[in-house]
């Protein structure tokens, strides 16, 4: 919680309005579902200027929010959110983005003796980091991103740190587009444990080659402290080449560490090591790649000593979230949908995704899929690759829209009949289509780049088919 006044004293602002010793207790940065009593913080994010959403805030009930002091629709803003509430909080700074990422660093700095577990990767980083705060929640009061929503930029990661006060350690997912990026966040975070789940494609636009990616996502550890403790996961080839650091202790885990695993219609079972103690799992969880991030889990929470029976209560308990692999099903017409839907910025999550559902039976097997972003000059080859891919699964239809659907139904050619490869100009023409085409006894893969708004083919098939 910060006051108005201290928010202009560590964004080196201005309070143009307002008591200095307002109470600010909730952030915002979206540009929806603004609530009453927030400061809203609108920053440049994906290219779009949120600054345009500043009156909507003021009138759904927000408390203030900052201002780029330069702004071209300053004085029309101020103006405007005057008339609607003259004591509303305002503060102009040089830069809206630096800002918040300056009240993050403070936030860090007043929360220096408590704990960070930092998690980057390519594929899975927000499945593994709510896996990780179920077990340590269920005995230390763990800040996390509840709602999922991946947004793990500089200027994200501050603002969840701006509610650290209320909690006693905290688990945060770090992800990068570009160079120099993971050091500000090491630096912002300062974590005492740090987690490279893998290395993969993602934002292959900017980092261009696996290597890039590996070099840059070990600047996790650049602000390490207190424990100091790297963990790795094995089963990346490229991650097996990490070598040890005089600067943290370089630990190991991966699926090899749990036995007896088998996968009767995509479910799991298996064993693994507790405290020394041989536990049996059986999960309501479909691919083998939960076991490496259960694996993690457990050792993270012996090392804060979380009593045995939660441990294994947590991971009993615990489901995917929305939108990343998470099964929906209605068992009276045996229709499942498979809502992967929330991102898609590497092949191998989307590959991932298709060889889960390729495992669970189903009378008929349809994949939904949009484009894959942030892929820069591979972009045309890599959607040709995955359709490629369908040439070693055994789906009967591939839908798809988006950018690049001509380049991924070539690549797909050879997997399928005549016209059983579906193109559509809009997503909405899609659903209509796949609406017409849906049976009992179907499984439905849906995977899009998040600009595509998948979810809302998952939100119609919820709606309709009552899957869930």
């Amino acid at each position: 919680m910060y006051l108005l006044k201290e928010i202009e004293k560590y964004t080196e602002g201005k309070i143009v309005n307002g008591n200095p010793e307002t109470k600010l207790q909730k952030y915002c940065l979206t540009t929806d579902n603004h609530k009453k009593g927030e400061f809203f913080i609108p920053i440049l994010f994906k290219n779009v200027n949120r600054e345009e959403f500043i009156i909507d805030s003021v009138k759904d009930g927000a408390i203030g929010f900052m201002i780029n002091k330069n702004s071209e629709q300053y004085i029309q803003i101020v103006e405007q959110v005057q008339k609607i509430n003259p004591n509303i909080c305002i503060v102009e700074v040089e830069d809206v983005n630096q800002a918040v990422y300056q009240l993050g660093l403070e936030s860090r700095r007043r929360n220096k003796d408590k704990p960070i577990i930092a998690v980057t990767g390519s594929v899975g980083k927000t499945t593994l980091c709510s896996l990780i705060s179920n077990v340590l929640k269920t005995e230390i009061k763990v800040l996390h991103d509840f709602e999922n929503r991946n947004q793990n930029t500089r200027w994200h990661v501050s603002q969840l740190l701006m509610y650290f006060e209320n909690y006693d350690m905290a688990v945060i997912e770090l992800g990068i587009s570009d160079k120099g990026i993971m050091t500000q966040l090491s630096k912002l975070v300062e974590p005492s444990i740090a987690v490279i789940n893998n290395i993969g494609m993602a934002h292959i636009n900017n980092l261009k080659n696996k290597e890039t990616v590996l070099e840059e996502k070990l600047h996790i550890t650049d602000c390490i402290k207190d424990k100091k403790i790297l963990f790795v996961n094995t089963n990346d080839e490229y991650l097996q080449s990490v070598k040890k650091s005089d600067s943290y202790e370089l630990r190991e885990y991966n699926s090899q560490e749990a036995y007896d695993i088998k996968e009767e219609n995509g479910k799991l079972s298996f064993k693994i090591k507790i405290y020394g103690k041989e536990t049996e799992f059986h999960l309501n969880l479909y691919g083998r790649h939960h076991i490496s991030n259960i694996a993690l889990a457990i050792k993270i929470g012996e090392i804060y000593h979380i009593r045995y029976e939660n441990i294994v209560d947590a991971i009993n308990q615990f489901q995917p979230v929305d939108g990343r692999l998470k099964v929906l099903k209605n068992d009276k017409r045996n229709i499942i949908v498979i809502d992967d839907a929330y991102s898609c910025s590497s092949i191998e999550a989307v590959k991932l995704g298709l060889e889960t559902a390729n495992k669970m039976p189903s009378q008929r097997k349809i994949a939904v899929l949009g484009r894959m972003e942030a892929l820069g000059e591979q972009a045309t080859a890599m959607h040709e690759e995955l359709g490629a891919v369908f040439q070693e699964l055994n789906f009967d239809y591939l839908y798809t829209t988006g950018g690049y659907k001509k380049q991924l139904a070539k690549g797909a050619t050879k997997a399928f009949e005549e016209g059983k490869i579906r193109k559509f100009k809009t997503t909405e023409k899609l659903i209509k289509a796949l609406d017409e085409e849906i049976k009992d006894g179907d499984l439905i893969f849906v995977k899009g780049a998040n600009i595509q708004c998948f979810d809302r083919i998952v939100e119609v098939m919820k709606e309709k088919y009552e899957v869930g």
